[in-house]
């Protein structure tokens, strides 16, 4: 009996809960949708990823399940029914979606696969309505009003998809057409489907792209360029930073799009970085990938255009005058539990459309009163103040005490043993800005430095496998530096830097191999830790910690042939550590191991996609994005710029590790 009850009341409440369900899904979608940003909220993504893709799905359902009960009920019920079937309208309003239109850049190619679904699921909605509808007329006149909403904003999904999908930006005439439009269609579709901020950082753009430079020509202005610049004051730096958001937008869609910019754009864009000092720098540069984030995983690219203007102040006036028709409409003879349940729909459904002119400011005023609770403002950061880390030692000592293998036993575990692996030993430090600050000062000095004691030798080896040799050199040489003389160790900021800068490139090896650098081992990092561990098989578990793990790096006898010839990027590692500890002045030695790193961060950097670093936004995005934007800016060349631009003067011969642009700073 008590299970033929929960059954009954299941089945009158099935369809309440679920839209109910459905509304809390596009409330969380909204609020992630703008603090997605915000490190602190790093480990909601995997909860923010269910809910895009649970989304959808739900609403579908609901709607699905709208449709067979009202199929398997007669049309006239006391007129319980009406407010059931005038719930239709609200979930192709759930359907489509709120801020968040992609999670990751594949799912912008998708914008067929959503528009079929709209057609799809707007007929069942007017049919289902259509069909069973008989309530009186102001119930109607709500109804057709959000019927209007709705089909407009799930009609706004995949137009937006479309609109950010690579395919389609990269299709874009990337110049307005000039001359008199003689079509009336081509006029309105340009006029009302073209991003006003595109629009004018085009005109912008048109102001220095008439001058024509050869490569000489380039270096020339360039060389002048950078001996005559001069940071401006810094209310001249306040206002360039926002005159430089509209230029920023035609330059953000060529290099994301791996589109070479001619040489008087980049000379242009060399003099406006220099107006700022390293901090301003690093500031406009999070605000550009900001931009980015927003243009490939939001609806800003659709929503920056005439029609999109005006959907916005549209909609909420629709869904606002839908709730004030529902409350003058007469309720006599309705289901108590169903009014509730529409009041919730309507005035959710009012609130969310209105978000955009208040919920920005709700979130900046909460996390603002959270800093101020916890009195420690510094621990609010952006996923852009961020730098992922990674490290190889780290990593054995924790794989050799076996932390994951009770985890491996749960049934289904041992699939994602790879993935585990990978994200284990991450953590994240805040030093984007003083990473960037010494890559821009590097730069400005000189860019490529040579350094007398720098053992040339390891540059001939394949940069990957660089990388991993300089990793655990660094490893090797801090460790001693922490061991033997600490005090002095941390309060040498080349150290640091090292370290950190070290601990982000073998990140990037083991989890964005894509990213270090076009065809880079994916393997080539458990083949190191598969050469540390027959070092450490004697290694008590309790004391096994990276310093003991570098300790018995350094410590294997020369004379252990076996041993060494089996670890060869140990054993190149280990010489090159002692080279480096060979340095009697410590200081000259981490100056020489940060110059090294700093090469290699950029050496990296400028031979990456623009694909990937957009790909990585949608996860947060990689320090190495900030580099690569900052080598851009600086007018060095970037992998497109190699690609599509003939190649430097035959009269240059560091062009192998300094591009021709380079040749223009030094």
């Amino acid at each position: 009996m008590g299970l033929s009850s929960a059954m009954d009341w299941w089945d009158e409440w099935k369809l309440r809960i679920l839209v109910l369900c459905s509304l809390f899904v596009q409330l969380f979608l909204l609020f992630s949708g703008y603090v997605r940003n915000w490190y602190i909220l790093r480990w909601l993504r995997v909860v923010v990823w269910i809910a895009y893709i649970g989304g959808d799905a739900l609403a579908i359902y609901v709607l699905a399940t709208l449709f067979n009960r009202q199929k398997q009920q007669t049309a006239v019920d006391g007129g319980g029914n009406a407010l059931e079937v005038i719930w239709a309208p609200v979930l192709l309003i759930h359907l489509g979606g709120q801020s968040i239109t992609a999670y990751s850049l594949e799912d912008n190619e998708l914008w067929k696969r959503h528009a079929i679904t709209l057609v799809s699921q707007v007929t069942v909605a007017l049919y289902v309505f259509c069909k069973w509808w008989s309530g009186e007329k102001r119930l109607l006149q709500a109804a057709v009003l959000l019927f209007i909403a709705g089909i407009i904003r799930f009609s706004e999904k995949p137009w937006a998809l479309r609109r950010a999908s690579f395919r389609d930006m990269a299709s874009t005439n990337l110049s307005p057409p000039r001359g008199e439009i003689t079509s009336g269609a081509a006029a309105c579709s340009f006029l009302c489907c073209t991003n006003f901020l595109e629009l004018a950082g085009f005109g912008e753009e048109n102001k220095y792209q008439e001058a024509s430079y050869s490569l000489k020509e380039y270096i020339e202005k360039a060389q002048v360029c950078v001996k005559e610049g001069a940071k401006a004051s810094d209310k001249d730096q306040f206002k360039a930073l926002q005159n430089n958001k509209i230029v920023a937008v035609n330059y953000i869609y060529r290099t994301f799009l791996d589109l070479s910019a001619p040489y008087s754009a980049r000379l242009h864009y060399l003099q406006s970085f220099l107006k700022f000092d390293e901090v301003n720098g690093h500031k406009m540069l999070r605000e550009w990938i900001g931009m980015q984030f927003s243009t490939l995983y939001t609806k800003l690219r659709s929503a920056n255009t005439c029609i999109g203007f005006c959907l916005l102040h549209l909609l909420p006036g629709l869904a606002l005058a839908s709730v004030v028709l529902f409350n003058k409409s007469s309720k006599d003879g309705y289901n108590k539990s169903d009014i509730t349940v529409t009041r919730i729909l309507f005035a959710a459904t009012a609130v969310i459309e209105f978000s955009p002119f208040w919920f920005p400011y709700l979130c900046l005023f909460v996390f603002r009163c959270k800093c101020d609770a916890i009195n420690q403002a510094d621990m609010v950061y952006s996923w852009q103040d961020m730098v992922s880390q990674h490290n190889i030692m780290l990593f054995c000592a924790r794989k050799k005490k076996g932390e994951l293998s009770s985890l491996m036993k749960i049934p289904g575990f041992s699939y994602l043993r790879d993935y585990i692996n990978k994200h284990w030993c991450i953590w994240h430090e805040p030093a984007a800005q003083r990473i960037s600050v010494l890559v821009l000062s590097t730069q400005k000095m000189g860019g490529r430095r040579t350094y007398v004691a720098q053992p040339r030798w390891s540059f001939g080896l394949p940069f990957d496998e660089c990388v991993l040799v300089w990793h655990v050199a660094t490893d090797l040489c801090s460790r001693r530096t922490t061991n033997t003389s600490s005090s002095q160790g941390d309060t040498i900021p080349s150290r640091r830097n090292s370290v950190i800068i070290s601990n982000h490139m073998i990140y990037l090896l083991f989890v964005c191999p894509e990213m270090l650098m076009v065809g880079t081992r994916q393997d080539l990092f458990m083949i190191a830790c598969g050469e540390i561990e027959p070092m450490i098989k004697d290694e008590p578990l309790p004391s096994l910690d990276e310093g003991s793990i570098a300790r018995r790096i350094l410590g294997v006898e020369r004379g252990d042939d076996d041993l060494m010839k089996k670890a060869p990027m140990i054993s190149n590692a280990r010489k090159l550590a002692e080279a480096l500890i060979g340095l009697d002045d410590e200081g000259k030695r981490w100056e020489v191991i940060q110059g090294v790193w700093v090469e290699m961060l950029c050496y990296s950097a400028s031979r990456c996609r623009g694909y990937e670093h957009a790909k990585s936004l949608a996860h947060g995005g990689e320090f190495l994005t900030n580099v690569w934007l900052l080598w851009s800016c600086m007018g060095m060349e970037t992998l497109p710029d190699k690609i599509l631009i003939p190649g430097p003067l035959e009269s240059d011969p560091d062009e192998e590790h300094a591009p021709a642009a380079g040749a223009a700073l030094g």
